[in-house]
């Protein structure tokens, strides 16, 4: 006798049994393909397209989709079976070498040259071609789209990981933001392609904050694969809507919270955290502060980033949240805009886990902070009599392989910088480095001993020839992200360009000028102004034929895409008077035949993390300081430090 079912089984049976013919074939086929999407291909599946197909009357595109499915399924199937038999081929081997007639056949067979009239591109596995998108800018991605469906499939999954929605007046963004809701509740599959959604708030109170909220409430169950939400902006996320996003997501690995106030009453019901960023000005939320510690206290076997930022101009203190044991839990810490106490600091010291750590903003007491970082040494492996061998161990911040030190109105502390650059010694293993407005003389002195160094931002107050050419001796060759800033520059900073090109896996370099800025409206007018832009932008352009292996130019704190054309394909469609691009007819570029073109990318909001814009590399957008919600003063202009 089969079971009674329980009374929701019960009701869901007869409500498919109320379903026509083609309903319940739709129900089927989006049950299949829900399971193929979680990598659950089997007999079941096989069973439930057999069936499907089997059913007469089926939409014709509809059929298209299921063969699809069933045949990427079938063929990663296959080759996983092929790989595994492979793995046992060899194994056998190990045991019977010379003996087995089966394996030598096999081992003859894989010997021979593989001889095919399909393309290398095309036999190459689709995780192959996935690991290469990974590496591909989101820019450049999207020339796949047109290449072939699949890499046309390939390209939209990296695309859409990661989709940025603003709910504001504008109602071109509006618009683009009510097409994606929509396209989410009626496409399973589009869906499914976005782990990453931040939804940009800019409205008051008032009506259409009212309907703003109840479109987006509706919405927000859809996106069924999300792993990681941020709210930025006014109004901040409220209670309301925390327990709407716990009922939706509750599983959520990350959360950010961008806005003037903490004001999310019960956040610290998640309790499934990887990442955590809160950005609020002062104290004065709705929220107490010691729901951060909850947070951290609630996320304790999971929390493992932490990004807190503030406002300086107010009365703020994370002496709370440090309390929690789950700071040295942390790999990564960021403290932005902010004032650090020396309680924070002594606990960061003990965070012998971090990689990652950003100290931006004020420190309450510099004395102690120097003493802190002054108390780190090298122990020295080797035994007494014998020969000492250097294997640096730091005692502070053991596996550090990224730091920022910006500090602001605390510049020139000479015995802190000093005291920064002794915690940094003798790490080998350090990839990216901001040391804010540290004299370069330390930095100087420092980089030498930083092989695997492959970030910097560095600061030179007069920069010369002779500085720039130090620089570049100092660094690595296998350098990927540079960004020299200066004060006053004996020669315009283009013309330091060409030293940069001894990098050959350079990918984004960054010229900064703290006082030049792009040519101002406000000041000139007519001729004037488009010559000095067109000018600028020249400059701008050397740059990238000056470096060959850059794909994003910094120039003067805005941004530039690099696309480059073969001079011989591209002359003939080329227009010289177009300021975003030209030929390179010089600074290298007639020797390469090269044409560079110039796409300006958009300037970074107030509040924003900049993940929407992408840099090509998490080490130049970290670089650029994108990675965390630092508050912009203007468009293209850095905060001052």
């Amino acid at each position: 006798m089969s079971p009674i079912p329980d009374e929701l089984t019960a009701t869901v049976i007869s409500a498919v049994k109320s379903l026509t013919a083609l309903q319940k074939a739709k129900f089927l086929l989006d049950h299949s393909l829900t399971l193929l999407e979680t990598g659950q291909y089997g007999s079941v599946v096989e069973g439930h397209l057999d069936v499907y197909l089997r059913t007469p009357g089926l939409p014709k595109d509809d059929v298209a989709k299921a063969l699809v499915a069933r045949g990427r399924a079938r063929r990663g199937a296959g080759q996983k079976l092929l790989m595994m038999a492979s793995r046992d081929f060899q194994t056998a081997s190990i045991f019977d070498p010379s003996s087995n007639r089966e394996l030598q056949f096999y081992g003859r067979r894989e010997s021979l040259a593989h001889f095919s009239s399909v393309a290398a591109s095309q036999r190459v596995p689709p995780e192959i071609w996935d690991q290469i998108a990974s590496f591909v800018p989101r820019y450049f991605l999207r020339t796949w789209l047109f290449v072939s469906p699949f890499h046309r499939d390939i390209a939209l999954r990296r695309i859409f990981r990661t989709v940025d929605l603003y709910l504001c007046e504008d109602s071109d963004n509006w618009n683009r933001t009510l097409d994606i809701f929509d396209r989410v509740k009626t496409d399973p599959h589009f869906s499914r392609r976005i782990k990453v959604l931040r939804v940009h708030w800019a409205y008051d109170d008032g009506d259409m904050l009212g309907v703003m909220s109840r479109v987006f409430r509706s919405a927000l169950p859809e996106f069924r694969a999300l792993e990681e939400f941020e709210w930025i902006g006014y109004p901040e996320l409220q209670a309301d809507m925390v327990q709407v996003l716990l009922t939706s997501h509750p599983n959520l690995s990350k959360l950010g919270l961008i806005g003037w106030h903490f004001d999310a009453v019960g956040v610290s019901e998640f309790t499934s955290l990887k990442r955590f960023t809160l950005r609020a000005e002062d104290d004065d939320g709705i929220a107490e502060m010691d729901e951060v510690r909850s947070v951290l206290d609630n996320n304790a076997n999971t929390l493992t980033h932490l990004t807190l930022g503030a406002y300086l101009a107010r009365a703020h203190s994370w002496d709370s949240a440090f309390g929690s044991p789950t700071i040295q839990h942390l790999t990564h810490l960021e403290l932005v805009d902010t004032r650090i106490s020396p309680v924070v600091l002594a606990r960061i010291a003990h965070a012998h886990n971090l990689v990652s750590l950003t100290l931006h903003g004020m420190l309450d007491q510099a004395a102690a902070a120097t003493a802190i970082f002054g108390a780190d040494h090298v122990p020295l492996s080797g035994g007494a009599g014998a020969k000492m061998t250097r294997s640096p161990k730091h005692v502070f911040l053991p596996h550090l392989e990224s730091f920022r030190f910006a500090l602001v109105g605390q510049g020139d502390d000479r015995a802190l910088f000093e005291a920064v650059v002794q915690f940094l010694h003798a790490r080998p293993r350090l990839r990216r480095l901001d040391l804010g407005n540290c004299p370069w003389e330390l930095v100087r002195g420092l980089i030498p001993e930083l092989v695997g160094l492959r970030a910097l931002r560095v600061r030179i107050e007069g920069l010369t020839s002779a500085a720039v050419n130090a620089l570049v001796r100092a660094l690595p060759q296998e350098m990927q992200a540079i960004h020299l800033t200066c004060i006053a520059s004996e020669r315009l900073m283009h013309e330091y360009a060409p030293a940069f090109a001894r990098f050959e896996t350079l990918a984004m370099l960054h010229l900064h000028g703290s006082s030049i800025r792009r040519p101002q409206p406000s000041r000139m007018h007519g001729k004037e102004l488009q010559l000095q832009t067109d000018t600028w932008l020249a400059h701008t352009r050397q740059v990238a034929l000056a470096v060959p292996s850059i794909d994003y130019v910094g120039w003067h704190g805005e941004h530039f895409v690099v696309v480059r054309h073969h001079h011989r394909h591209h002359h003939n469609n080329h227009h010289h008077s177009n300021a975003s691009g030209t030929c390179g007819t010089m600074v290298g570029g007639a020797a390469s035949g090269a044409c560079v073109e110039l796409k300006e990318l958009p300037v970074r909001r107030r509040l924003d993390c900049g993940k929407g814009v992408d840099l090509g590399s998490e080490d130049a957008m970290w670089m650029e300081r994108k990675d965390v919600p630092i508050d912009y003063e203007k468009s293209g202009l850095d905060t001052v430090f």
